[in-house]
């Protein structure tokens, strides 16, 4: 096997060299095989570290194949290291066991050395008689922290474990299973096991690919391939992580973003599905938001109850020079339906018991809808169409961090909530290319002859295409007959409008009167068209004309203006604030609420934590922060507004789980975030077997990081059963230290 050979003679004399050459070189072939066919990286079998007490670690024997050398260094026997020494005082830290290759003398014996070659003169002296390579285990420490970091061992060391301390001693062990080297016999059996299902499932893959080639067309209109293979990927990984064997008989999931898969019927049931399995509501009272004072200066509201900071009206963009006039009834009359959308919403929820919950990220996988589900106030009966799922689900925004989540819808205006409305009369239109991001007031309009006995109706639309676009309405005004007079028509909104830069509008005018209005020559500063409609199609009046107009924004009064609302108010003590209004926040501006206990306000941030301090009565005041140009804007009269408390338990218990197949092995896993026993945190989970409550024959934790871990319960029923409930039962859930159940997944074997 070696690569070079000594060559042995009789009667040739025979050197140390030699027998040294003779090990020398097999070492060499062999590190060549190690670095060649075996591994090119530092790996290691055997070496398991488990715990052999609360505070000592035990590292089974194995070897270390150092890739980039070719060396084994071996560890023999097990070895047991104490972490005493390095238990954390108060929180928790990550140790990392790691090992690195040396090479020592050992086997120390007394050789006679001849000194003198005539007299055969000889003089002992102990030397090493066996070099060993020997891996050496190393422990190094992370910092002690409530959520610590794994430390990386030093450069050139292997990792073959990282240890969680605590001031106990060891909590968990977590073996690094990537760096172990493969058994080539085990490789050998999973290959042959897959070429087997390749024989076995080839000869019926080529029977189907003209089926397969069929379906593409329909598959293409779903899915792309690369989202059909990122999917499996995906499930696989799910599978694998949640340890789903391959026999199952039932698999079931709840993620608690609704109340679909529970049973609140149920006379035990006591809970809420509000983003994982939480302790119900025990106290509530809802309103809406209102001015303490309706006089306030540093307020403005508007026709339809908009609220805005103080602000006068400028012109903007001023269209004034008259080249002529048009009849608007020159052109066909016409009866269309238009669509008016609204300002979209803005939900901020705030409270000592809103723990984060990583299902959260469920409402972006198109099975749920989180704006029904989360934007839609009680006692409004809309609902998303599965067809415009897709967006919505895009246009949805939503932040959670611990104790504060916000949801806000990606554009200001919003058709998930909208007014129809039946028009009459001739059609002409003018788009605008707008220039700038403000809140549009009024338009005017310059009428050179108008008729009384006909009213006017101006509407303003999105043009994305160019041209107005009725379905997709952001403000209208209807002027009764003789309201029209002659000269420039100031038309003002019940709503200020938020326009933005970048985006084209268009100015819509129906009316069946002989109303007369001015047009100027170019259109250097609308970069728009004059339009017409017929027969439901708009055409260009002229190209080189634009409409006689003028448009009015809102010039604040101050880059922040603080508004006094109504003071908060629940018997017993404010926990929880749940706000869900009509609101256009700009990009640039803030739109943040305060609330006052002990004499202090206090905002409701990202960076403040709830000290609503058990108070009865909370005083409320919202700021707005933006530019003398543009702010934030909310509608306060029809927002929802909810204070409440919480219990400190919950009972959850789900629909009915039917089995396709009897059986009697159930599991059952929980995702417990922010759970912590010492904290007085407690949690069971029964089946519901024919009425009666079945404790868990077993159950087992599984770490997923510093805040969360998978508990598994286990059954094994005396019978098969055809269905079963699965009922939580959890308590210790306090302001202070608040946890609840992120999802569950249950599996019949």
């Amino acid at each position: 096997m070696s690569e070079k050979q000594v060559i042995y003679r009789d009667r040739q004399e025979l050197q140390a060299a030699d027998l040294n050459n003779s090990q020398t070189w097999a070492d060499e072939a062999l590190r060549h095989v190690v670095n060649d066919a075996i591994t090119g990286e530092r790996q290691f079998t055997g070496m398991t570290v488990s715990a052999r007490s609360a505070t000592e670690l035990e590292v089974a024997a194995g070897r270390l194949y150092d890739g980039p050398s070719g060396k084994v260094f071996a560890l023999d026997p097990a070895q047991v290291h104490s972490v005493f020494a390095m238990l954390p005082l108060q929180d928790q830290k990550w140790v990392a066991v790691s090992v690195f290759g040396a090479e020592e003398d050992t086997d120390i014996q007394p050789r006679d050395f001849l000194i003198d070659l005539q007299t055969r003169e000889v003089e002992p002296e102990a030397v090493a008689m066996q070099r060993r390579r020997v891996a050496t285990v190393h422990i190094a420490q992370g910092l002690e922290s409530p959520t610590p970091e794994r430390p990386e061992p030093p450069t050139g060391y292997t990792l073959i474990a990282h240890v969680r301390l605590s001031p106990t001693g060891v909590q968990e062990v977590v073996l690094a299973d990537s760096r172990r080297l493969p058994n080539l016999q085990r490789v050998d059996a999973r290959l042959r096991v897959a070429e087997g299902w390749m024989l076995a499932a080839e000869p019926r893959i080529a029977h189907i690919m003209s089926d397969i080639a069929g379906l593409g067309s329909e598959v293409a209109k779903r899915a792309s391939i690369d989202h059909m293979v990122t999917l499996a990927l995906d499930m696989a990984k799910v599978k694998e992580r949640m340890e789903i064997p391959d026999d199952y008989a039932f698999y079931g999931a709840d993620h608690f973003l609704n109340d679909d898969e529970s049973d609140t019927a149920h006379a035990d049931y006591l809970a809420d599905a509000y983003e994982g399995a939480r302790p119900v509501i025990v106290a509530t009272q809802t309103g809406v938001l209102s001015l303490l004072n309706p006089m306030d200066p540093e307020a403005r509201i508007s026709a339809g109850a908009l609220l805005l900071p103080a602000y006068d009206e400028v012109t903007r963009l001023r269209m004034e020079t008259r080249a002529g006039e048009l009849a608007i009834n020159q052109y066909q009359y016409q009866t269309f339906n238009a669509v008016q959308k609204t300002i979209s919403r803005e939900r901020v929820r705030y409270g000592e018991q809103l723990t984060r919950c990583t299902n959260s990220a469920f409402w972006k996988s198109g099975v749920y809808d989180p704006i029904t589900g989360i934007l839609r106030r009680d006692g409004e009966v809309w609902q998303v169409d599965p067809a415009d799922m897709d967006k919505a689900t895009i246009d949805h925004k939503f932040l959670r961090v611990t104790r504060l989540w916000i949801d806000t819808w990606e554009e200001p205006y919003w058709d998930i909530v909208s007014t129809e409305h039946v028009v009459q009369g001739s059609v002409l239109a003018q788009t605008v290319l707008m220039a700038q991001t403000g809140w549009l007031t009024s338009a005017e309009i310059f009428v050179t002859t108008a008729d009384p006995a006909g009213g006017l109706t101006v509407m303003l639309t999105e043009a994305a295409l160019g041209q107005p676009d009725v379905t997709k309405v952001l403000a209208r005004a209807t002027l009764a007959p003789g309201a029209v007079n002659a000269g420039w028509l100031k038309v003002p909104f019940t709503d200020p409008v938020l326009v933005e830069s970048g985006k084209r509008y268009a100015l819509v005018l129906v009316s069946g009167a002989g109303h007369r209005v001015g047009f100027c020559e170019g259109t250097e500063y609308t970069q728009g068209i004059l339009m017409y409609a017929q027969d439901g199609a708009y055409f260009t009046q002229a190209a080189e004309r634009d409409l006689m107009l003028r448009l009015n924004f809102a010039r604040f009064n101050s880059p922040r203006a603080v508004v006094q609302m109504q003071p908060l108010q629940l018997a017993g003590g404010i926990q929880e604030l749940d706000m869900l209004y009509d609101a256009a926040v700009p990009a640039g501006c803030r739109l943040v609420w305060e609330y006052q206990t002990g004499g202090q306000w206090r905002p409701i941030t990202t960076e403040a934590s709830p000290q609503f301090g058990g108070a009865a009565l909370v005083p409320l005041r919202a700021v707005f922060i933006g530019t003398q140009d543009l702010m934030p804007a909310v509608r306060p009269g029809t927002a929802q507004v909810t204070v409440s408390r919480r219990g400190n338990a919950f009972v959850h218990v789900s629909t009915s789980r039917v089995l396709g197949t009897p059986s009697k092995t159930i599991r059952v896993r929980l995702l417990l975030e922010d759970f912590n026993a010492a904290q007085g945190h407690t949690v069971d989970c029964r089946l519901i077997v024919a009425g009666a409550l079945v404790v868990a024959t077993s159950h087992r934790d599984e770490v997923v990081d510093g805040r969360s871990f998978w508990r598994e319960f286990r059954w094994t029923l005396a019978a098969n059963t055809g269905s079963y409930r699965i009922r939580i039962d959890g308590a210790g859930v306090t302001g202070a230290n608040p946890w609840h159940v992120a999802e569950r997944y249950d599996l019949a074997l």
